[in-house]
């Protein structure tokens, strides 16, 4: 559906993707008819072929190519009978699952079975993200020392299901922690704190953490925060330099003679290089075509960057609840939600 908006860059979805990379999509499934029946016609889908249950698509069909676009806690379920069912890709949103538990049983089912597993990050793909990699890993800014990122939300919503995985920081946030991995490596120590408006929403308005790199960088994270807009960005400090990029805009500055003070030096804008503008789901989904025809895919966006993603923000989670650092990899399978972000009826 959002194909359909004025504004967004096109293609702009999963299926927009499948067709500017030469695939076509023969199957469908919701769980609303309406809607369904609406991508259906779209999509020029045969009745037929319309299923408002997966399990009767995958064991039926037995799909090469299946795409998740469904409710976090759902991702692990249908991926895994994919998997078991002679699926060859799956690409599925983020983040990977809504628990550490039901991520690893995703990424072990495709791994048993043969089958590449794609999670949409979809900034690894977008070229403007790349060139920005590209600056780093050639030390453009020289060495990186501190990091600020930013996606600044709505806050919660009340109506969130415990099961999800979390608020703000993850259903948005996970683009932000799978670039920071993307650009800077793994993390190695997670500090949160998170706040709750109400004690009766699951999950926080407003986070914030500070990360730190197994090379030493600090990062400065905050997610959600009851903003009145949606502002994602990522600046970057290096020892010579500062890069800034976010939704639709990106920035390059570097040292240079102060314009105001004798003897000092500033941060100046100069032109940022260019690059090579394809799109982003473009670029996904001509990786999963690659991976359909056999061919030796190093799949941007995988499984395991899928699991530090959420691994991250739950320990972030796990971090405010204990009021202390957190140490990564997690030595626990799973944080448990429900006990960091208790219910309390209001009444």
């Amino acid at each position: 559906m959002l194909e359909e908006d004025p504004l967004r860059k096109k293609p702009c979805t999963h299926y927009g993707g499948t067709l500017s990379a030469g695939l076509k999509i023969t199957h469908a499934c919701d769980i609303n008819p309406s809607r369904l029946r609406k991508f259906a016609e779209h999509a020029s889908i045969p009745r037929s072929n319309c299923y408002t249950d997966y399990q009767s698509l995958i064991t039926e069909v037995k799909p090469e190519l299946v795409i998740i676009a469904t409710w976090t806690e759902s991702h692990a379920r249908i991926g895994i009978l994919a998997a078991e069912n002679g699926t060859k890709v799956i690409v599925s949103e983020k983040p990977v699952a809504s628990t550490l538990d039901d991520a690893h049983a995703l990424i072990t089912a495709c791994e048993n079975n043969g089958t590449s597993l794609i999670i949409n990050h979809e900034r690894r793909y977008d070229p403007r993200y790349i060139q920005v990699k590209k600056l780093l890993d050639s030390n453009q800014i020289g060495e990186v020392q501190t990091v600020n990122a930013m996606v600044l939300t709505g806050g919660s919503n009340g109506n969130a299901r415990t099961e999800a995985g979390g608020g703000p920081l993850l259903q948005d946030g996970t683009h932000m922690v799978d670039i920071i991995r993307y650009y800077f490596g793994n993390i190695l120590s997670v500090r949160g704190r998170f706040n709750r408006h109400m004690q009766s929403s699951v999950f926080e308005d407003r986070a914030i953490a500070w990360l730190r790199t197994e090379s030493g960088i600090d990062i400065f994270l905050e997610a959600g925060g009851k903003r009145d807009y949606f502002h994602f960005e990522l600046q970057v400090y290096g020892t010579r330099g500062k890069i800034v990029i976010g939704n639709g805009y990106q920035h390059l500055y570097m040292s240079n003679k102060s314009r105001y003070y004798t003897g000092f030096r500033d941060l100046v804008e100069v032109p940022f290089p260019d690059f090579h503008n394809e799109n982003c789901f473009t670029r996904e989904y001509n990786e999963a075509a690659a991976l359909l025809n056999g061919d030796d895919v190093n799949i941007l966006s995988d499984g395991n960057d899928g699991l530090k993603a959420l691994e991250i923000v739950h320990a972030v989670y796990l971090s405010a609840y204990i009021d202390s650092d957190v140490q990564l990899p997690l030595t626990s399978a799973s944080v448990d939600l429900e006990v960091i972000f208790p219910i309390v009826d209001a009444s």
